[in-house]
Formats: C-alpha cells, sequence, structure tokens
C-alpha cells in the first residue's frame, strides 16, 4: 500500500489574504509580476525516540506541488530528500515555487495559483528522488490526472475538485517513494485565486500552518511597478526607502 496522502488530515486553505506591505492595487489585472516563495519549512517533531548514544535524527522527503491557469499546468513538482534532520530543525529551503513576470499586454495573468507542500518521514535510507519522480510520471494514472487538472482550470471548476486532483497527483508519487511513514508529518494545500482577491494587495504576504510536527511559511509577492511609484512617490524620503526595502 502506497503513501496516504489524506484531505481531512490536511491543511486546505482558500482564505484571503488581506494585509499587504505598502498599500492595495486597485485590481489584478494591473499586476506586473508574482512570485511565491516557500519560505520555511521547520521540523518541530521528528517523531524519532532520542536512546544514547543514538541521537534519534530521521530522513525526510520534502513534497511540493504548483499547479496554475497561466502557461504549463504543472508549474512546479519537486521532491528533495533531507538526511539527519533533528527536532526543531529548519530544513534548508528557501525558494520560489512560482514565478510570473508580465512581459507583454497581451500576457495572461493568473487566475488560479494551487500549492501543495508536504513533509514524509521515511523508514528507510534516502532514496534518488529523481528517479521517484520519473517513475511517477511515467505512469498512466499520472498524465491522466495533469490532463483533468487542465480541463478543471479551464472550465473555472470549484476549488474543492481542482484539490483533490493535486491530492491524486500527490498520490502517484507516493507509490514510488517505498518505505516511509504511512501518513506524511504534515500536509498544506493553499489556493490563491484572483477571485478571492489573493492579487490585489500590493508587496509581501506571508501565511503559515503548523501542527504538533512541522511549521510552514509560504510567502506571495505581488508586483505592480505604476501602482508602487504612485505609493513611493506620495511619501517623505525616510518613509519612500524603508518602503523600497520592503519590495525588493
Amino acid at each position: 500500500m502506497g503513501l496516504l496522502f489524506e484531505k481531512n488530515d490536511s491543511f486546505v486553505d482558500f482564505v484571503s489574504m488581506k494585509s499587504g506591505a505598502i498599500g492595495d492595487i486597485p485590481t489584478a489585472a494591473e499586476l506586473t509580476g508574482l512570485e511565491l516563495r516557500l519560505s520555511r519549512v521547520l521540523i518541530i517533531d521528528n517523531h524519532m525516540i532520542k536512546i544514547p548514544p543514538f541521537p534519534g535524527l530521521a530522513e525526510m522527503y520534502l513534497l511540493v506541488i504548483v499547479v496554475s491557469d497561466t502557461g504549463a499546468t504543472i508549474q512546479n513538482i519537486d521532491l528533495k530528500g533531507f538526511a539527519k534532520v533533528d527536532d526543531n530543525e529548519e530544513l534548508p529551503i528557501d525558494k520560489t515555487i512560482f514565478y510570473w513576470k508580465k512581459v507583454a499586454d497581451s500576457d495572461k495573468l493568473p487566475g488560479q495559483i494551487h500549492t501543495f507542500v508536504s513533509v514524509i518521514k521515511s523508514k528507510e535510507r534516502l532514496r534518488n528522488v529523481g528517479s521517484v519522480l520519473a517513475a511517477a510520471k511515467a505512469d498512466s494514472d499520472y498524465s491522466n490526472v495533469v490532463s483533468a487538472i487542465k480541463a478543471m482550470m479551464k472550465n473555472a471548476t470549484p476549488l474543492g475538485q481542482v484539490t483533490d486532483l493535486v491530492f491524486s497527483l500527490a498520490g502517484i508519487i507516493g507509490k514510488y517513494l517505498g518505505k516511509v511513514k504511512d501518513k506524511p508529518l504534515f500536509t498544506w494545500v493553499q489556493s490563491y485565486t484572483d477571485l478571492n482577491d489573493d492579487f490585489n494587495t500590493l508587496g509581501k504576504t506571508t501565511k503559515d500552518k503548523q501542527n504538533d510536527s512541522v511549521s510552514v511559511a509560504l510567502s506571495l509577492i505581488v508586483r505592480d511597478k505604476n501602482r508602487e511609484q504612485q505609493v513611493l512617490d506620495a511619501q517623505s524620503p525616510e518613509v519612500r526607502e524603508e518602503l523600497l526595502n520592503q519590495i525588493e
């Protein structure tokens, strides 16, 4: 039996983020750039027993999937292994997992971004993650699920149905991970949509989720050069310098 990614045991969040760094932009149609970063993954409890002289370190996988209605349906699918992870240890990860920049006026703006993040404890030595992903992508179910996600994105399907398919995609990868803990230590699906006003806040907004085992932070950075300049022009030199530091 493969690894079980269960929606009921996961964080699934469609809630809009309303706080912003330097003010609201009028509409998502004016966006010039979007970046989504996986800012922090902290292992609070690795669920290993520490009996001297054994330090109780764990092997971990981090699975990230990002799907969007802009460009390729699967914007990012990444599996990484981390050896000898202790309690209260932060995984060395701070990276961009989605990026969009407006180049031409005709460029399609993102309307939906769905991010899946899961931390999985391994019961054996870490496998070659490239081989695991290659095997998953060669699975016939993989292409079927990707096609279904693409169709749902085009038809503005309710977010819950898209999320179900993302869980299915993760499950296919889970089949090829080998001997791991039956359930992930942590799973979070965060959806950002234009209808929910998630792209209407200028600057950087960070959202956190935590259970007893893991804490994760995602940071969404929304750019609009024209609006940024208007805000900056209205400030004193001291405030302008501080705001520039926030949006760089």
